[in-house]
């Protein structure tokens, strides 16, 4: 239980949300400046980061309303963070040297 005057979500062991927030600009900024080209491919490899994007708001969302514990959004700030890659590289399986 917490005590009087502490942020409950700030106690030790829960999710850090100013963190994950930033980690989410972050990663709009990275992928704004890496993704885009005035093509197909490029509004795809945008409109796939954003919707991810949107999925880690939305799971970042429910582990707020739950309370979770532990040091999941490290994960989560961690894939964020590297998603201009990962989506790059996806793009190159899936549509081959673009």
């Amino acid at each position: 239980m917490a005590t009087t005057g502490t942020f409950l979500l700030a106690a030790p062991g829960h999710w850090n949300s100013k963190r994950l927030a930033a980690a989410v600009v972050i990663a709009l900024a990275l992928q704004s400046l890496v993704l885009p080209c005035l093509c197909d491919v490029g509004r795809a490899k945008m409109v796939f980061a954003v919707v991810f994007d949107l999925l880690i708001a939305v799971r970042a969302g429910m582990a707020y309303l739950a309370r979770e514990r532990g040091s999941g959004w490290k994960f989560y700030a961690w894939l964020l963070g590297a998603s201009p890659l990962w989506i790059e590289a996806v793009a190159y399986l899936i549509l081959g040297e673009v």
